[in-house]
């Protein structure tokens, strides 16, 4: 960015103070703009999430990875947690979010305090490792908090297999006329969960990997 005439700003400036004029560039599409860092940090878009307590935890560290940016855990947390919590990230899906599961005899109250934990705000319910369920806040409205989710839950279960195309499950999840649905591997176990949204974002944004081809997360020191 330059000023018009060379002029120079006896301050500093903010969004409100100045008039952003266009102009011509070749790049075709802002699809087209490779962003990706050669830092050695793994990450394709120059995105950190700072090291702060509240901020920076194994769910941003999963979400950001697979958006292409990385998250630093912060320098507080004991070093067995860090290395569990990096281990659990590594683990993790590349493209489906990592689920909140319930069982069948677990209640709306339990549930209630699990589901603001993941945008897509449902919880996949389990028998042992495989889905057998699927409850959602609008399944919890107005119920007792002491009524158990397997009363109240759908069983009606779209699945996808891992390692879908993204693109794909968006069509299946769009022509189902379904929001999400919860991903399983070749033995019917859970594996992870897909939404339309989190679909399409994986077909814009490359995850942040390390050298064995696992989501990136940071530890400070």
């Amino acid at each position: 960015m330059r000023f018009l005439n060379d002029a120079q700003a006896p301050y500093e400036l903010t969004y409100s103070d100045v008039f952003m004029v266009p102009s011509r560039s070749d790049i075709g599409s802002r699809m087209s703009v490779d962003l990706s860092t050669h830092d050695g940090s793994g990450t394709t878009i120059p995105l950190v999430v700072a090291n702060m307590t509240a901020v920076a935890g194994r769910r941003m560290a999963e979400t950001i990875a697979r958006r292409g940016g990385i998250a630093v855990l912060p320098q507080d947390v004991p070093a067995d947690i860090a290395a569990e919590t990096i281990a659990k990230v590594k683990a993790a899906d590349l493209v489906a979010d990592t689920p909140i599961t319930v069982k069948p005899h677990h209640t709306v109250g339990y549930a209630s305090n699990l589901l603001h934990k993941r945008a897509h705000g449902a919880a996949i319910v389990v028998d042992g490792t495989r889905p057998v369920g699927l409850i959602t806040d609008g399944d919890l409205a107005d119920n007792d908090n002491f009524t158990q989710v397997g009363t109240l839950m759908s069983s009606d279960l779209m699945t996808l297999p891992v390692g879908i195309d993204p693109q794909e499950a968006f069509r299946l999840l769009r022509a189902s006329s379904r929001k999400l649905a919860p991903v399983i591997d070749s033995e019917g176990n859970l594996a992870g969960i897909m939404t339309r949204r989190g679909s399409l974002r994986a077909t814009v944004y490359t995850p942040a990997t390390d050298g064995e081809g696992r989501l990136r997360v940071g530890a400070a020191i």
